[in-house]
């Protein structure tokens, strides 16, 4: 079975339960959300485009945030916790942690 590449608004909200007039709003609050044109205008989702409706769908309706927080909570999630970024010596220390690791285990199972 050959699998679609791009999907019509149409097909998109009923793949999703929505209607097309949500998914216009969306694309013009969520900048992340820009679906790709025909000659003719129409809006072509792909996949990916289908995975981010799909993230601001839960956003907003299983997480119970508002347009506004689910902006935030986009930014969030694109940009991560900055508490979680190590300085560059420390991520090549436990890459060669990782490494060393890795070394052994093949070792073992040879």
């Amino acid at each position: 079975m050959i699998e679609k590449e791009f999907f019509s608004i149409k097909e998109v909200a009923d793949m999703l339960e929505l209607k097309p007039y949500i998914l216009r709003y969306w694309e013009k609050e969520f900048s992340i959300l820009r679906p790709k044109r025909n000659r003719v205008g129409r809006r072509y989702y792909t996949k990916k485009d289908i995975d981010i409706v799909r993230m601001i769908r839960s956003i907003l309706y299983e997480q119970g945030h508002t347009i506004a927080g689910a902006k935030k909570r986009i930014i969030q999630m694109i940009e991560g916790p900055e508490q979680l970024s190590l300085p560059l010596r420390s991520k090549n220390k436990v890459l060669r942690e990782i490494q060393e690791e890795l070394k052994k285990l093949s070792s073992m199972m040879k």
